[in-house]
């Protein structure tokens, strides 16, 4: 996601070096065609939560106070991890049976340090905690499993583990795709034999990536590991 960057030490610099105060300011501001308060420029630079000036008053600052636009603001990615990942109400098995939710609701958002996104296309990221013993020892019950979703996009259709939907059952599982529209989903555990998905006689669809587990330990916080398609 993009963020504006208002360099307001820069500005407020500018404006002492100028000898100006924000009522000058705003009295040059509007002479040059931007009406504006002195009150209204002061949330620009106020310590709590300030706001940052819209377009067209960048512009009227940058000539009034001959600046560059760019050096006042600019455009920058920021982390979505500002925003938080997503975290599904729904559940998946590993060895256990987890329940399709069609709409996908969100329990919650989950801050992450950006290290654990990756390459992961943060628009798509999710979260999605997942139960059982079919993936031991690299997955284990309770875990968080960072997904990418595919929401219809194409992907490459390679060995990996997925998230995948038979019926109304989602599951995490190391998946081979087949010839005539079938895959082999795959545990990890070997106490788990592989199955087709045309044995059961359900519809299945790979609904997302899985990109990594995502453990909560008692004084160390989250801890990532990057099981799944990454590094494949």
């Amino acid at each position: 996601m993009k963020k504006q960057n208002f360099n307001r030490e820069l500005v407020k610099n500018k404006i002492k070096e100028l000898g100006l105060n924000y009522k000058d300011l705003a009295m040059e501001l509007t002479e040059n065609g931007t009406p504006i308060s002195e009150s209204a420029i002061k949330i620009w630079f106020r310590t709590t939560n300030p706001s940052t000036p819209e377009l067209d008053k960048i512009k009227a600052l940058s000539s009034v106070l001959s600046l560059q636009v760019s050096s006042i603001i600019d455009e920058v990615y920021v982390d979505d991890e500002n925003d938080g990942v997503e975290l599904l109400e729904m559940r998946a098995g590993f060895g256990t049976e987890g329940t399709l939710d069609p709409d996908f609701k969100v329990e919650r958002c989950i801050k992450l340090p950006q290290e654990f996104l990756g390459k992961v296309n943060a628009k798509y990221a999710k979260i999605i905690q997942c139960y059982g013993d079919s993936m031991l020892p690299e997955f284990n019950d309770g875990d968080y499993i960072l997904v990418e979703m595919l929401g219809g996009r194409d992907y490459i259709k390679r060995p990996s583990i997925y998230l995948v939907r038979l019926g109304d059952v989602v599951y995490i599982k190391r998946i081979e795709f087949l010839p005539n529209n079938d895959i082999r989903l795959i545990s990890i555990n070997p106490a788990y034999p592989p199955f087709l998905a045309s044995e059961t006689g359900y519809e299945w669809e790979i609904l997302g990536a899985v990109y990594g587990k995502i453990s909560v330990k008692l004084g160390s916080g989250f801890q990532f590991s990057q099981q799944g398609v990454k590094g494949k």
